[in-house]
């Protein structure tokens, strides 16, 4: 079920989402969203937990969990697909996790309470997945090699998203409010001037990749689709239709046993038949 209305969409437009006022008006008032809010208790377990292991010299998790983008080029065809989300919920040290998770909380609970739960999550999650694989092709450029860990991409994938939806919410950059269009737009362009730089130890070309997914997901509209219900709807559509190719090849096979007797059937089709005969 979505949270998003109609009405919002001239308000995203005009920016007149909410209330009047600061940043605290703006963001919304209640509980912390579901998943942003298991976000958040995701990353900060995630960090103590690999911090206590790899203290203790149990093992070096960061370096299977992020995404190496050497590993991705040199192993073909075993490619750690998995790295595509793990690498979000990794974070180097207090000041990185600690400036994702109040992105997270701000812009995530936003972005959350406009299009809904469901949605996203799939969006946190996609965003995620854009910038590891990003990654992995840029990794074979000077400069854009080794590996990556945080949910910065995903975070400004959420910050975009929103300054798109409501561009005129105000926020407070050091003691001045400024409005949410400006502050993103300040952030990309920090993030591609310092692209030019090598040896940062940043990933800025994550954070493009999730800010121009974010603009994307907003400005094409596919915050109005339900990728879930839809992709239970074309796994639905799928499992009829092989309802109906079974049933017909069935009715071929028997028709031909009746016609030329069970040694006409190929192993395969044998098979096929004992499989049928314990449905329901």
């Amino acid at each position: 079920m979505s949270a998003w209305r109609p009405e919002w969409d001239e308000g995203a437009k005009k920016g007149s989402f909410g209330g009047g006022g600061m940043m605290s008006s703006r963001f919304g008032g209640g509980a912390v969203p579901f998943w942003t809010k298991r976000l958040l208790i995701a990353n900060l377990l995630i960090f103590v937990l690999v911090y206590l292991l790899e203290s203790s010299g149990a093992g070096n998790f960061t370096r299977a969990l992020a995404v190496d983008s050497r590993w991705w080029w040199f192993h073909s065809p075993f490619l750690p697909f998995w790295q595509l989300v793990t690498y979000g919920f990794l974070h180097g040290d207090i000041t990185h996790i600690l400036f994702n998770s109040l992105s997270l909380f701000f812009f995530g609970g936003m972005l959350e309470r406009a299009i809904g739960p469901k949605r996203f999550i799939v969006f946190y999650t996609a965003a995620l997945v854009v910038g590891g694989f990003v990654h992995t092709i840029l990794g074979q450029f000077g400069g854009f090699g080794g590996s990556v860990i945080g949910a910065s991409g995903a975070v400004m994938a959420c910050i975009v998203a929103s300054a798109v939806l409501f561009p005129n919410t105000q926020v407070i950059f050091i003691v001045f409010p400024i409005p949410l269009w400006v502050m993103a737009m300040g952030l990309v362009a920090v993030d591609l001037l310092s692209m030019t730089r090598y040896g940062t130890g940043v990933a800025y070309h994550v954070h493009i990749a999730g800010a121009l997914f974010g603009f994307l997901y907003i400005q094409k509209g596919w915050y109005r689709t339900d990728f879930v219900a839809a992709f239970e709807e074309h796994r639905e559509v799928k499992a009829k239709q092989t309802q109906v190719d079974d049933a017909a090849k069935l009715d071929a096979l028997l028709a031909r046993i009746g016609r030329d007797g069970m040694s006409s059937l190929s192993n395969a089709e044998k098979e096929f038949l004992k499989r049928m005969s314990k449905r329901p």
